[in-house]
């Protein structure tokens, strides 16, 4: 094989730039991860009741919503109850991302308490 198809013009291997994993997760990613976090530490404080819930995130709420931070779907005979983060106007709100985990773990909360039952700051992640 000519070296010509080893290396490029400058003398750079193309396989050094193949990662089999990415360099960093997206921001939309980050916000997800983080839900998903603070909602499994809410899920053991409930002892089993949001088990079943399914927790969504969506960058904008939808048009006939207004502006929210997160709603709750109920649960149907076929399905879950969703609970939906919209991430991009909770960012918004953030400085920073210890306010934007205060935010997240605040609304979690108050949409957890709506399907539990029980007082938001019970729920809420420390």
């Amino acid at each position: 094989m000519p070296s010509s198809r080893r290396h490029d013009r400058h003398g750079r291997s193309p396989l050094i730039f193949r990662a089999p994993v990415p360099a960093h997760r997206s921001r939309a990613e980050e916000f997800a991860h983080l839900a998903a976090r603070l909602l499994a530490d809410i899920r053991l404080r409930v002892d089993g009741e949001l088990d079943s819930v399914v927790l969504t995130v969506d960058d904008i709420p939808p048009p006939e919503a207004g502006l929210e931070l997160g709603r709750v779907l109920p649960a149907t005979r076929d399905t879950p109850a969703v609970l939906v983060l919209h991430r991009l106007p909770i960012a918004e709100r953030c400085e920073d991302d210890i306010d934007l985990a205060d935010l997240v773990a605040d609304v979690l909360a108050d949409q957890a308490a709506l399907l539990s039952g029980r007082d938001p700051d019970e729920l809420r992640p420390r």
